[in-house]
């Protein structure tokens, strides 16, 4: 899969950026991911240049981005609105974020996002440089995912 031409050129092509007031009509909409809307979030991406994407994606109730999602870039995220719980499958670490926290996410690290609650999370997203490489968004995750808590409980 490629990376949509958008990315990285958004609303502008890298040799033509100027200051620009961004408007929510003209946000550019994607699904992370297309090929498994059953577990996507909603995007809208907000600029895209060869330096940093940012966006807001949101993340229904009761419902999870699959596959982790892995970047070419260090990505913060802050909840503007409601809770979502990430997991980094390799080490089986968990977090749980509510409006106004954020999180650095390095380059690399794989992550999924989960809603657990009945309202939805809005979260803003920055990634910098890129947001995945020339191959596009991973089409899968396929490290085994190690759940801390029943690999401990499974241990006593």
């Amino acid at each position: 899969m490629t990376i949509p031409a958008y990315f990285g050129n958004f609303p502008f092509p890298p040799d033509e950026k100027r200051p620009h007031h961004l408007t929510a009509d003209r946000f550019k909409m994607f699904i992370y991911t297309g090929n498994k809307p059953y577990s996507s979030d909603l995007n809208y991406l907000l600029a895209s240049t060869d330096k940093m994407t940012t966006g807001i994606y949101q993340l229904a109730p009761g419902s999870n981005f699959d596959p982790a999602d892995i970047h070419a870039g260090d990505e913060v995220y802050y909840v503007l609105e409601g809770e979502v719980h990430l997991l980094n499958p390799e080490t089986g670490q968990t977090e749980r974020m509510g409006p106004g926290d954020s999180i650095l996410i390095p380059m690399g690290v794989p992550h999924r996002g989960y809603n657990f609650t009945d309202k939805a999370a809005i979260i803003l997203f920055c990634i910098a440089p890129r947001i995945w490489d020339e191959k596009g968004p991973p089409t899968g995750y396929f490290g085994a995912t190690r759940l801390f808590k029943s690999e401990r409980r499974a241990a006593e």
